[in-house]
């Protein structure tokens, strides 16, 4: 197998989870899911933080909150010097917590074919991809924009060194 080879399987997987999990953003962009499930975690964020987190550029994620704001799923606070935080409203929270869960489980279905000692080879290579992307990206928050910050818990991901705490009482 070349390299070339194993890059384009993984391509696909990664095209293959991208549109499984858009599935259950329901009719919300993948930007709008990003930021709803980055607001799960860190509780309040500024829009320039939160743009950089989801990869839009500050005016379109203005735009997005416009939009979250008046689908009664975000609020803005009142400003804290010149920044404004975004927080998600209790039908954002829950929300989020069914994209979440819906990503999660196409996730684990993908891994169910795998014995334990599979399953822990990946994690290991994963561990390995993951460590690659963070040394390398300007945005390392980015790569976990969707993740579930309570299941990793800091272990094994290098990407949760760089996101900011899970939101106090947010464990499951």
């Amino acid at each position: 197998m070349t390299k070339k080879t194993t890059a384009n399987k993984l391509g696909a997987l990664a095209t293959a989870l991208s549109d499984a999990m858009a599935e259950g953003f329901g009719d919300l962009s993948p930007s709008a899911a990003a930021a709803i499930l980055t607001l799960r975690q860190t509780e309040t964020l500024g829009t320039t933080e939160l743009a950089d987190v989801v990869g839009l550029s500050q005016p379109a994620c203005t735009r997005m909150i416009d939009r979250l704001v008046a689908d009664k799923l975000a609020e803005r606070r009142p400003a804290q010097g010149r920044m404004v935080p975004i927080t998600l409203t209790d039908q954002g929270r829950r929300l989020g917590e069914l994209i979440q869960a819906r990503r999660l489980g196409v996730l684990r279905g993908l891994t169910d074919g795998l014995d334990k000692k599979d399953r822990k080879e990946l994690d290991r290579l994963l561990e390995k991809l993951l460590a690659g992307i963070a040394a390398t990206s300007d945005t390392p928050r980015r790569a976990c924009r969707l993740c579930d910050m309570r299941v990793c818990d800091g272990k094994g991901c290098p990407h949760t060194v760089a996101m900011p705490a899970p939101a106090a009482g947010a464990a499951e």
